[in-house]
């Protein structure tokens, strides 16, 4: 390497490292080195980058060529307008799951003071985005993962929001809420044993505790529908995400356990993606 490679320069390297495929991704890794944005990227392509950070960006994308997830790479993900942390001890939040914010916040517009509460919390995502728009929500929010509920706690202390956050096993860390939940929202793990091994090398890298979901994976929604009526009070809503061949399965387990009003419901692509259903005494 030169003493004065260009952006340009170390931009089209990184292209054929990795394939003309993940030319943003690229751009994206280069513009978070350097601090600034595509725009002012692209346009200043012909500066120097220094040596220090050229090095920084070439360890960036060998490790993306190795498959690690680009949300990884960046320490950040978007979601629902909110830049969240993420690393490798949390499921990287994706765009589908803000169907579910979506819906829940829908049936929580015309509460005051509505509880709320998130299984399976990871990032915090859900929950965050709950509390960041609808302020008056009393959000809390529970993982088994000590180490994806610091994660989610920096979050809540970035957004600015209010959640609270419990250690433990699903629902077990919340019983002095029994009878008070208006909303309880879960994106559990859902991947089947069979999906597993099918996923693309860089979802393999992200905590198999946040995707597999048993053999057929519906072991986590079983357990949560069990549980859920402890906790909700009359007319209160569970809230699912659910993998694109599930909704069926999920909307019958939510019947046949006396929920009302059970629906799926497509995420904008057109696949079944949540599930929700009302618990009426």
């Amino acid at each position: 390497m030169t003493s004065c490679m260009t952006n340009k320069e170390i931009l089209q390297w990184a292209i054929a490292e990795l394939g003309v495929e993940k030319r943003m991704e690229a751009e994206l890794l280069l513009c978070h080195v350097l601090n600034t944005n595509r725009g002012l990227l692209l346009a200043h392509d012909t500066d120097c980058i220094a040596r220090e950070q050229a090095e920084v960006y070439r360890d960036f994308i060998l490790r993306r060529k190795n498959n690690e997830p680009f949300q990884y790479l960046l320490g950040s993900a978007n979601f629902m307008g909110l830049d969240l942390i993420v690393t490798p001890d949390v499921l990287i939040p994706r765009f589908d799951t803000e169907r579910l914010v979506e819906k829940s916040l829908e049936l929580l517009a015309d509460k005051q003071q509505p509880i709320v509460l998130d299984i399976c919390t990871g990032s915090g995502a859900i929950a965050i985005a709950i509390s960041h728009y609808k302020q008056d929500a009393l959000v809390y929010a529970g993982d088994i993962s000590e180490q994806a509920l610091r994660v989610a706690k920096e979050n809540n202390r970035r957004c600015n929001t209010t959640v609270e956050f419990r250690q433990g096993d699903l629902t077990a860390p919340f019983e002095n809420l029994f009878g008070k939940v208006d909303l309880l929202t879960s994106n559990p793990p859902y991947i089947t044993s069979e999906e597993m091994n099918e996923l693309p090398a860089d979802v393999l890298q992200e905590p198999h505790l946040a995707l597999w979901g048993g053999d057929d994976g519906l072991r986590f929604y079983r357990l949560l529908i069990a549980n859920a009526p402890a906790l909700l009070k009359n007319g209160g809503w569970l809230v699912f995400e659910i993998g694109w061949k599930q909704g069926e399965s999920v909307q019958l387990l939510m019947q046949q356990r006396g929920f009302d009003n059970v629906a799926v419901i497509q995420d904008w692509q057109g696949n079944d993606r949540v599930v929700v259903g009302q618990l009426l005494y």
